[in-house]
């Protein structure tokens, strides 16, 4: 039976140097009184970077889970330690602080009921406006107690948008994602030793969440004796809640990315579709200006577009 699946009806693309997505203040700052669900799990490897990358992290394995909260700095027990804070984030475990303004997301500190910890310096987690190639470097500095002990932290944090493209999860696909590689190096000095961290992370971040869809970490610790401890683990969510309207039924199986497009166009068909495809691309009159064959049978097709001139125009996929 021959189907005839009409591809960015109410979508369209136009051929851009520029295709990789953006996180912004106003797409990606967290926000006193969103609530989700984030699962931890085992490490699975993070990919590739680059441009228009395939992440398949669908075999994420849930082993355990916790309810964030982000809320009101000044409704939390010890809020105004952080007088610079704009959001607080609850989990079961421990109380993180944030500063967020039109610069990014910055680490304020944390409370997990035996230290309160203040940073003086303020690390950038998540930098605004951020794109692929964008980059970034800032101290990390606390003093606090522990056990009744000083503790003199130092450190810095360095992150780095290295990738976009599409990320596969245990439930489903997700287009137009950015991918941050970030390096936190953390010193604790004691009176009488000092502990080494480095929390080596890969977040994967699209627009209009103010949270990570998933994120992979690498944490090592080293107490100046005997072999450093690593520990590594993923952490993501369930879904992904940007704000924006459902799409069509048909649709949620149909992605072509990247959006807008200069020399490749990825096309993703469902598992329904035949082994061979026909893809035509039509100008605003209605008029084929390129036809292919694509050999997908539900994996990823490739059209070449560079010869096109640039507009806006719609695809349709016979197969």
């Amino acid at each position: 039976m021959k189907k005839n699946l009409t591809l960015l009806t109410a979508l369209a693309f136009a051929w851009n140097a520029h295709a990789q997505p953006t996180l912004t203040f106003a797409t990606n700052a967290p926000v006193p009184g969103t609530q989700y669900t984030l699962h931890y799990g085992p490490y699975v490897a993070p990919g590739n970077a680059g441009a228009m990358q395939t992440w398949d992290l669908s075999a994420l394995a849930s082993d355990s889970t916790d309810v964030l909260q982000l809320v009101a700095p000044s409704s939390t027990p010890n809020g105004a330690q952080f007088p610079n804070a704009t959001v607080a984030e609850l989990s079961s475990e421990v109380t993180t602080y944030y500063q967020v303004n039109a610069n990014g997301i910055h680490f304020a500190g944390s409370d997990d009921g035996v230290s309160l910890i203040v940073n003086q310096t303020v690390p950038n987690y998540l930098a605004f406006p951020c794109t692929m190639g964008s980059n970034w470097s800032t101290p990390h500095g606390a003093t606090f107690t522990f056990d009744g002990e000083n503790v003199h932290r130092s450190g810095e944090v360095s992150g780095e948008a290295d990738g976009y493209g599409t990320l596969t999860m245990p439930w489903g696909t997700v287009n137009d994602v950015l991918r941050i590689h970030l390096v936190n190096t953390l010193q604790d000095s004691l009176s009488l030793f000092t502990i080494d961290y480095t929390y080596d992370s890969y977040l994967y971040y699209v627009a209009g969440q103010p949270f990570p869809i998933a994120e992979l970490v690498s944490a090592t610790v080293d107490f100046g004796f005997g072999q450093p401890e690593l520990v590594q683990f993923s952490r993501w969510t369930s879904d992904v809640s940007t704000g924006l309207a459902d799409a069509p039924a048909f649709e949620n199986d149909l992605h072509v990315y990247p959006n807008p497009a200069s020399d490749l166009l990825n096309i993703s068909l469902p598992s329904g579709s035949g082994a061979k495809v026909m893809a035509s691309v039509n100008d605003a009159a209605g008029r084929t200006v390129l036809q292919a064959q694509l050999n997908a049978g539900g994996a990823v097709a490739r059209l070449e577009v560079q010869a096109l001139e640039p507009r806006h125009v719609p695809i349709d996929a016979h197969g």
